[in-house]
């Protein structure tokens, strides 16, 4: 079969929705198309729906991906995969391939694309079962059927065209015809919903109308190798692999990701495949970004929050050593890296001000606190008496974004700084894709020369507590 030549302009899309978790996983699929492929940024498509927050699409253009804005299809739920083509009708483009955003590149996946027909890889399993297909076929007008092929998990049986939707190839030569088709098709699904509603099966209309747009238009399609869709969300066999090519790109659902962030997929069994999910890791690893991780794991992981610094022990050791301090006879208060709101959150604070990255952790902190002001960080707030800063420059990735937030803190504190991070480097650090030593602590306050007194006053885990004094 005749393969995509290099001159060939293919694109990527994907969409980003609101929910936080598309935005970290989104961030690691262009990273790992990048690495993996001979794709540019700018032949990546970000796509995010009306509720998407403008920092958000910022840090994908910042990237150099094209960004749009996304308008709903038909339900809003099912069928945004087919808005997609609205924003790319008037690019330079020879081929679309569309993505989930659950998925990471291993390998090079454009090098499985045929230039002359629609391709995809068949559902993981039949869903809906055939009958139930079969049904929704002769609702919707068909007079014949495609012919049937066996689903990539099981022995069960489907149409073929009845694609997983996490991979979509489409020329762009087809794109107008198919689209229309699967379009019409859709809408008539939505509309007669029932049938799959019954049976649970109603998220799988996308797929269901790709099918039927191929066989009402007859467009050419090829059945694509599991190389390019590989499931790992479960445990199951793999019929539709080729063990002669390289597998190139996992499809690992969002229940895959653990508290850190990273890949921990139930399905990866055999020894390719978990050197598939180690690679992907090393990937998120390199590519980490706080900002997004930090909305990913305050919204799954509500009950971690910002870790084991603000849980058990640990909170109580940091609100006692605060109430100790002073923190409550404080005129104001500045907490910079607020989080969920879990050490403070019970004290008796005047004039506070809590600002974060995350804007999930923000929204927890302002339901427990309404009687208190939130801003996201790093605003231009005013100084106050007394600022905490816990756990915060641990995981500042870079020295100068580490030495702006020490300066940042020390220029914000009027009588008072409790603040923690790294005296020195353990073994840890290295080990952990989530925090980073740069400098002494200590060595960090004094370059400040604003304080008149830098005290060690405690620690817990690993990190270590300066009370910082402003001479007044």
């Amino acid at each position: 079969m005749d393969r995509v030549h290099p001159a060939y302009g293919i694109a990527v899309s994907f969409i980003i929705d609101a929910e936080p978790v598309f935005a970290y996983t989104g961030w690691n699929l262009v990273h790992s198309i990048l690495k993996h492929t001979s794709l540019a940024p700018s032949d990546i498509h970000v796509q995010c729906t009306p509720e998407v927050a403008d920092r958000v699409l910022l840090r994908f253009k910042g990237l150099g991906c094209q960004t749009h804005r996304l308008a709903r299809f038909g339900d809003g739920r099912y069928c945004n995969k087919l808005a997609q083509w609205e924003n790319l009708r008037d690019q330079n483009i020879d081929h679309v391939v569309f993505l989930d955003t659950d998925m990471i590149c291993i390998g090079d996946f454009t090098a499985f694309l045929p230039p002359y027909a629609v391709a995809g890889k068949v559902v993981d399993l039949p869903n809906p079962e055939l009958a139930l297909l079969d049904h929704l076929f002769e609702r919707a007008g068909f007079a014949d059927r495609p012919p049937t092929i066996q689903v990539e998990a099981s022995e069960g049986t489907t149409y073929q065209g009845n694609c997983n939707g996490g991979f979509y190839s489409v020329p762009s030569q087809f794109a107008d015809t198919l689209f229309d088709a699967w379009r019409k098709r859709a809408e008539q699904l939505l509309a007669d919903i029932e049938p799959l509603r019954a049976v649970g099966k109603q998220m799988h209309v996308d797929q269901i109308a790709f099918c039927m747009a191929l066989h009402e238009t007859a467009l050419p399609f090829v059945n694509l190798p599991s190389n390019v869709n590989y499931y790992l969300h479960f445990r199951g066999p793999h019929s539709q692999f080729d063990p002669e090519r390289p597998l190139a790109l996992i499809h690992y659902h969002n229940s895959s990701l653990n508290v850190l962030g990273l890949l921990e997929p139930y399905g990866a069994v055999e020894p390719y495949e978990v050197a598939g999910a180690q690679l992907a890791n090393e990937l998120i690893r390199e590519h980490f970004d706080t900002q997004l991780f930090w909305d990913l794991r305050y919204n799954r992981f509500p009950e971690r929050g910002s870790g084991v610094g603000s849980r058990g022990k640990n909170l109580a050791y940091k609100r006692d050593l605060l109430i100790a301090e002073g923190v409550e006879t404080a005129a104001s208060v500045l907490d910079v890296g607020c989080g969920d709101l879990e050490v403070v959150g019970s004290l008796n604070l005047q004039n506070y001000v809590g600002i974060d990255q995350s804007q999930q952790s923000l929204g927890v902190a302002r339901t427990k606190r309404p009687d208190w002001q939130f801003l996201r960080a790093p605003g231009d707030v005013a100084p106050a008496d007394f600022v905490i800063c816990f756990e915060v420059l641990i995981h500042q990735r870079s020295l100068g974004e580490y030495s702006q937030l020490v300066e940042y803190v020390a220029q914000r504190t009027r009588r008072r700084l409790i603040i923690s991070g790294y005296d020195a480097q353990g073994d840890h650090v290295a080990a952990n894709h989530m925090i980073y030593f740069h400098e002494p602590l200590r060595l960090s306050l004094e370059a400040t020369r604003r304080f008149s007194s830098i005290l060690q006053i405690g620690g817990h885990s690993d990190v270590v507590i300066y009370r910082c004094d402003v001479d007044c």
